[in-house]
């Protein structure tokens, strides 16, 4: 598998909003090769406002968690700030709105989803959001989940065969 290209992520997510997963977050606190700098481009237009953006309570949370972890309080604290108040990019609280979406929408299998991705799906639902940008294809692919909604997945890579 290879990265897509930045121009192929501009194109496809322009005047889109999207949901955006935590590995995609974590790609870039982490500086995770070689996702980063898609991440990283993926926040400088959410930034310039091209893109609108939503993110799950609980994807802040499991980003929390490295730093947390490794001892690293401070910056724990520091990157909840800092997706707190990113500009173009909405944080969705978990409340009992969320909770009502899970279950209801017989299009998602959601017997085959983790809880955690339950409650981002259901972000991204409550959110209309036109894209999900996600890694996660092992828990978390759309196109078995979501089924006939017009929500498709993102990913970071491109499956070339191999």
């Amino acid at each position: 598998m290879r990265t897509i290209s930045a121009s192929y992520l501009e194109k496809t997510i322009l005047g889109k909003k999207v949901l955006i997963d935590t590995n995609v977050i974590i790609y870039l606190t982490d500086k995770v090769a070689p996702y980063h700098v898609l991440s990283r481009r993926l926040f400088e237009m959410i930034e310039n406002g091209d893109v609108t953006a939503v993110i799950s309570i609980v994807s802040i949370g499991e980003v929390m968690q490295g730093p947390l972890r490794s001892g690293f309080d401070q910056a724990a604290i520091e990157v909840k700030d800092y997706l707190l108040n990113f500009p173009n990019l909405y944080c969705e609280e978990l409340t009992s709105s969320i909770l009502d979406i899970i279950g209801e929408d017989q299009q998602i299998s959601w017997s085959k989803l983790r809880t955690i991705d339950s409650l981002i799906i259901a972000s991204a639902l409550k959110n209309n959001v036109n894209k999900i940008i996600s890694n996660n294809n092992l828990n978390f692919r759309v196109e078995t989940v979501v089924g006939l909604t017009d929500i498709d997945e993102i990913p970071l890579y491109r499956n070339t065969g191999y």
